[in-house]
């Protein structure tokens, strides 16, 4: 690879993540397969990752039809640092080219450095522009992708950091239509005591579809559960009773904090009464708050389904058994 006969392209961009969850994001395929090289419309089809040194990659995007191939081989794999590697898109050019992430810990999150040479000159204002989009597609999945924590018996814990401003995520919690978008329908008034219905109807929260779990096929004509408001402080603070049984309801609180010109949600669910309610609600909340990420960032989610049918054999193996 002749690198002096083509562009060098450097994109950088910085992370309000701990640096070993975005190396990390490079090279597990379940992850990489719904940002790098992923756009709105296409559908990932192959995502091969032997993540070694000489090891290669193989990421097919489908694309109007087309199947569009990435691939790669892995020259330096330092986590959580530096990763090296060649990349290729041979659908368009036989070219051999070399990407390098150096990532600098920065406070709590980090920094990225892309440098992508060899590029042909005549590619190089799409490709940096191409690169700038990836890394915003990867710090969306970030935000998006954390799995809820057990905190303590009966709580899990979830955490985002969105695009505000707040008062732009609390309508998105607060007033129906645009909490249909992601969650479910249902008016709610803006004071603690009063009741809430939600209607919930989960294949419509994208345009993309995925087959329905079969113990969940009732939910396809429409759902509709009673809460009730118990925390009302705006543009901060919404907490609401949640289902039923013979210990009562549990709860879950939304809190918002902004950070600069994001805004940081957590989501605690408590009073869970067992595993079996944890593993309804874990893979459940995961998903919701997928939509309402890709929402907020202005693409079109996942499949509910598709990301509900995934997190439930992810949250299956991370969440304690019952003792």
């Amino acid at each position: 690879m002749n690198a002096a006969s083509g562009a060098v392209l450097r994109v950088s961009r910085r992370f309000e993540f701990p640096a070993e969850r975005v190396f990390d994001a490079w090279l597990d395929p379940a992850t990489v397969s719904r940002w790098l090289f992923a756009t709105p419309t296409g559908r990932m089809v192959r995502c091969d990752i032997d993540a070694r040194v000489g090891g290669r990659f193989v990421i097919t995007e489908r694309r109007d039809g087309e199947d569009v191939e990435h691939t790669g081989e892995y020259l330096e794999i330092r986590r959580p640092r530096r990763l090296v590697f060649t990349f290729a898109v041979p659908r368009y050019s036989s070219r051999q080219t070399k990407v390098t992430l150096d990532i600098l810990p920065s406070g709590a999150g980090c920094e990225l450095t892309l440098t992508h040479e060899n590029v042909l000159p005549e590619w190089a204002s799409q490709t940096q522009d191409g690169w700038t989009k990836i890394l915003g597609s990867l710090a969306e999945q970030l935000a998006a992708g954390g799995y809820g924590e057990l905190i303590e018996a009966g709580t899990l814990r979830f955490e985002r950091l969105l695009p505000g401003p707040i008062e732009r995520v609390w309508a998105l919690l607060t007033e129906s239509d645009k909490r249909a978008k992601w969650l479910g329908s249902g008016e709610m008034q803006p004071r603690a005591g009063t009741p809430v219905k939600l209607k919930f109807y989960h294949s419509s929260l994208s345009r993309n579809s995925a087959p329905v779990p079969e113990q969940f096929a009732n939910a396809e004509e429409g759902q509709e559960t009673e809460h009730m408001v118990t925390r009302w402080e705006p543009p901060r603070v919404l907490s609401m009773t949640w289902g039923s049984g013979k210990d009562g309801p549990s709860e879950v609180t939304f809190e918002l904090t902004p950070e600069g010109d994001r805004v940081r949600l957590v989501l605690t669910h408590r009073r869970l009464r067992d595993r079996t309610a944890m593993l309804a609600v874990g893979p459940g909340w995961h998903s919701h708050l997928a939509v309402l990420v890709g929402r907020l960032g202005d693409r079109e989610p996942e499949a509910f389904w598709a990301t509900f049918t995934r997190m439930q054999e992810a949250y299956s193996t991370r969440l304690p058994e019952d003792r």
